[in-house]
């Protein structure tokens, strides 16, 4: 009986040849999916910027209140629904989100009669300006 074997030389310069292609191209796809995209977005606001939240009356009153212990994850955003912008205070663990999500007034979507989900799936993330857990 003959048993065949390969070389195992040449299985190793194919697999020191290819293995640095193959680690680079899944780097480059890793890189090209993202959760969620956000849009080119300039702020026009004053309000819709990383400095307002140290600025801004209301929004460092209702980042204070996010910021307490225990309060889990934040993220602060911009989106864009019907050609307005708004100011989101999102958090995972809230039962009523459209009360911390604000126009640059101040006012939330319940204010402006606007319902979340329709918020939601109408509107664009245009930029994060906060992460944090607390």
């Amino acid at each position: 009986m003959k048993i065949f074997t390969s070389s195992g030389r040449q299985q190793n310069a194919f697999v020191i040849r290819f293995l640095p292609l193959t680690i680079i191209a899944l780097m480059l796809i890793g890189e090209s999916c993202t959760q969620t995209e956000v849009r080119e977005y300039e702020a026009t606001e004053a309000c819709f910027t990383k400095e307002a939240l140290e600025t801004v009356p209301w929004i460092k009153d209702e980042l204070a209140w996010f910021q307490q212990p225990k309060m889990g994850s934040l993220r602060v955003a911009v989106y864009s629904y019907k050609s307005d912008y708004y100011l989101a205070f999102e958090n995972s663990s809230l039962s009523g989100p459209q009360s911390h999500i604000f126009n640059c007034t101040g006012q939330n979507l319940g204010d402006l009669q606007i319902h979340y989900n329709d918020f939601y799936d109408n509107g664009d993330l245009m930029a994060v300006l906060l992460t944090g857990n607390y």
